[in-house]
């Protein structure tokens, strides 16, 4: 066995100029599941619809120095993972697949055909499962895996929302966050927020919400902070039905009603990026002050946290052994 992990994300553009094209990939992959065209229709649209959005993008990205930290946090964390790995005794390679950005899913299958691989963790930075995250990024890779026919075999991680380090990496951070307040922990509203997702894929059977809901209570449980906590959704796009309540009229509502103390942990965020640092940061932050909220803060992501590098070195390991277990029992019934 020569093992490799892979680890999954959506990538983001580095560069203002890297907007559009960013974008088109991203509708290039939203489409098929939202938008009821045939086949042939689909890159002409996602650039359309590309071109008629990149100049708004462009100027959140350009509120955060130009470009988003995605790329750099996440081979931050794959060497950390290398690093923790070869702690453990378990030294091997570990790549990066974006979704939607460079490096491409590609450049990770060609370097661990190249290395010779003959396991490879498909191990996503989603700690909840959805259509929209995990099982694009997975579908991807068997896409890419068949058509360059690479020769390793695939092993899987679905999430890990529960997983005890994860949940640890959380409420570390969301500790030293709420250390910073001067209200009492009693008056502070701790909000869980997450990427926001279309109703009609919980509909169609997405865990996503569901997954969310654990990763919260098994932090909450863990935290035991005195003051409320609420779970909302943010980052709508387009006219549909989305996971309610909308973060962004959860804040004003709070601060309507009287709260004077927010604070924000973007719970399935493992990285920092246009949604965290200018949507909750920025806007929130804006909306927070209009309605009366007289401290606003937040949560980091988890990023390269101790914790989370031993989640996903424990989610690894797990991968690899369940291999080994299944690879000695068919060599035992192939005995009998």
């Amino acid at each position: 066995m020569k093992p490799a992990v892979v680890l999954a994300q959506l990538g983001g553009p580095e560069s203002l100029a890297d907007v559009r094209p960013f974008l088109y990939n991203f509708f290039v992959d939203l489409i098929p599941d939202n938008i009821p065209v045939p086949g042939v229709f689909v890159r002409p649209l996602a650039w359309a619809m590309a071109t008629a959005r990149y100049r708004y993008s462009q100027s959140l990205y350009a509120s955060i120095g130009g470009g988003s930290p995605l790329r750099a946090q996440t081979a931050a964390q794959a060497q950390a993972l290398r690093d923790e790995l070869k702690r453990r005794g378990r030294p091997m390679p570990v790549y990066v697949a974006m979704r939607n950005w460079h490096p491409l899913t590609d450049v990770a299958v060609r370097q661990a055909m190249a290395d010779g691989v003959t396991h490879l963790v498909f191990l996503p930075l989603y700690p909840q499962y959805s259509y929209s995250t995990t099982r694009s990024s997975l579908n991807e890779l068997r896409r890419v895996t068949s058509e360059l026919r690479a020769k390793y075999e695939l092993l899987v991680v679905e999430e890990y929302c529960e997983d005890a380090s994860y949940i640890d990496a959380v409420v570390a951070v969301t500790r030293l966050a709420l250390a910073s307040f001067a209200a009492p922990a009693t008056d502070v509203h701790l909000i869980f927020s997450a990427h926001g997702l279309p109703v009609k894929y919980i509909d169609r059977g997405d865990p996503y919400l569901e997954h969310v809901k654990r990763s919260m209570a098994a932090a909450v449980a863990k935290l035991q902070h005195k003051g409320p906590v609420h779970l909302s959704f943010q980052s709508r796009l387009g006219p549909e039905k989305w996971l309610q309540p909308a973060s962004d009229v959860l804040i004003c509502e709070l601060g309507l009603a009287g709260a004077r103390a927010v604070c924000v942990v973007p719970i399935a965020f493992v990285s920092e990026h246009v949604e965290t640092l200018n949507e909750i940061d920025i806007q929130y932050g804006e909306i927070a002050r209009a309605s009366g909220i007289a401290e606003f803060g937040r949560a980091c992501a988890v990023k390269c946290h101790p914790s989370f590098v031993r989640c996903l070195a424990d989610q690894a390991e797990g991968a690899l052994r369940r291999a080994d277990v299944g690879a000695t029992t068919n060599a035992a019934a192939e005995a009998n």
